[in-house]
């Protein structure tokens, strides 16, 4: 069963319809985003309630979540998941665009799909994200 999103001042803003193979992006805020997700509950949390929201499912490379590594440290040494840990920032929403995967204050973590699953992929590692 998936989460029921509350309360309203955490849903994500949506300025154009967000549709299967839209891009997933951290960092700058693209030119043409079709919409934005706060990371204030952590990383995996709001990709979650992005496809709560969307009714979308996603792949995201775990590998390209841009953490700086001092901050992963503290984390392991408190034994805690630091993609779960409340983040400034947004994850935004953008219609496919080449020039995206070249820049370099932004990067592209993963696309989102009509499948119903987020997939979590590491390497030849695969999870699945759920709640």
């Amino acid at each position: 069963m998936r989460e029921t999103i509350e309360p309203a001042d955490r849903k994500g803003e949506y300025f154009d319809e967000i549709r299967a193979e839209d891009l997933i992006i951290i960092g700058t805020e693209p030119e043409k985003a079709a919409g934005r997700i706060g990371i204030d509950a952590g990383i995996l949390g709001s990709l979650w309630r992005l496809s709560v929201e969307t009714d979308l499912g996603m792949i995201v490379d775990v590998r390209r979540i841009p953490m700086e590594q001092a901050f992963i440290d503290k984390c392991n040494l408190s034994d805690i998941n630091p993609y779960e840990q409340p983040l400034s920032g947004y994850i935004y929403i953008s219609h496919p665009m080449s020039e995206y995967h070249l820049r370099r204050d932004m990067t592209v973590i993963g696309y989102l799909t009509e499948r119903k699953v987020c997939k979590l992929v590491n390497g030849d590692r695969e999870s699945f994200l759920n709640r």
